[in-house]
């Protein structure tokens, strides 16, 4: 490198300049375009550029989701400029940045094919927790509707939250792709919100799903599935489809663990999986 790295928060001016060398991350361009503004207005996560010889050339976010948990998302650098440990160096002051925040635990997640990602990680010392695939299904009214769940099923569902699934995910569930933990208190946020539904039997409840409805999103965000059997499992994906439908939306979109009985579950409800593996690490940041 010509320079030294310079690290500081992005500005509303570096927009067309991170906005071009973002446009191809992947062959169906890279979702910072959507979220360029929103990061640069958010207070509570700083959104980082490095420049180098007085031109921005990577970017990267640090969220804050509360309960002492933060995420690392939207790493980037100029292809013109990879290769030249600029990705470590900004990964490297992102986890210094978290650290002085306080908070407990730092995650993000990238494809089990990104090596240099996996790479800084293990550098420093984050552990990879789960895997997960990606998993689509177009909205469809020829299901009959899932039961929304409130405040009063609590006694039926807070067993959930320790569930072998929920286990096995070692405590976390997506949201918008970012994983934090399946806390009581974001669970019952789900439940006031509306976000909560389930399936009935005569035993009780037999499966549960956390569904989201974005404004001026096409695509239903399904963040968790989880029931005593596979039919269930199938039945209420299924379910979740009629509510995407009702809801407006195109088709309904949800992660599951790799490997885990969902997957099977979420095939045999007509959801279709993409062949690209997430894999979510985590920091302990502070006992």
């Amino acid at each position: 490198m010509s320079g030294d790295l310079v690290f500081r928060p992005v500005r509303s001016e570096d927009k067309g300049r991170v906005l071009e060398f973002t446009a191809h991350t992947w062959d169906d361009g890279d979702y910072i375009h959507d979220v360029f503004d929103l990061w640069l207005s958010d207070t509570e996560g700083q959104f980082t550029a490095v420049e180098l010889d007085g031109r921005v050339v990577a970017i990267a976010k640090l969220t804050d989701l509360g309960e002492g948990e933060v995420w690392l998302e939207g790493l980037r650098v100029d292809p013109a400029h990879r290769r030249k440990g600029i990705g470590e160096a900004l990964h490297n002051y992102q986890v210094g940045l978290a650290r002085q925040t306080g908070a407990r635990i730092l995650r993000y997640a990238t494809g089990t094919e990104n090596a240099a990602s996996l790479m800084f990680g293990e550098r420093t010392g984050f552990r990879r927790v789960c895997n997960n695939r990606w998993h689509a299904a177009e909205a469809s009214a020829e299901f009959s509707p899932p039961t929304r769940l409130s405040l009063d099923d609590w006694p039926e569902l807070q067993p959930g939250l320790d569930s072998p699934l929920v286990r096995s995910m070692h405590g976390l569930y997506p949201k918008m792709w970012k994983w934090s933990r399946l806390s009581e208190s974001r669970l019952v946020r789900h439940l006031q919100a509306g976000e909560v539904f389930g399936l009935r039997g005569a035993s009780g409840l037999r499966a549960w799903s956390i569904c989201s409805l974005f404004e001026g999103w096409d695509e239903a965000q399904m963040h968790y599935l989880d029931g005593a059997d596979h039919a269930s499992l199938v039945e209420l994906a299924r379910s979740m489809r009629r509510h995407a439908a009702d809801g407006g939306r195109g088709q309904i979109e949800s992660f599951a663990l790799d490997p885990s009985p969902l997957l099977d579950a979420l095939r045999a409800a007509g959801y279709r999986t993409e062949d690209f593996t997430i894999v979510v690490l985590e920091l302990l940041l502070s006992a």
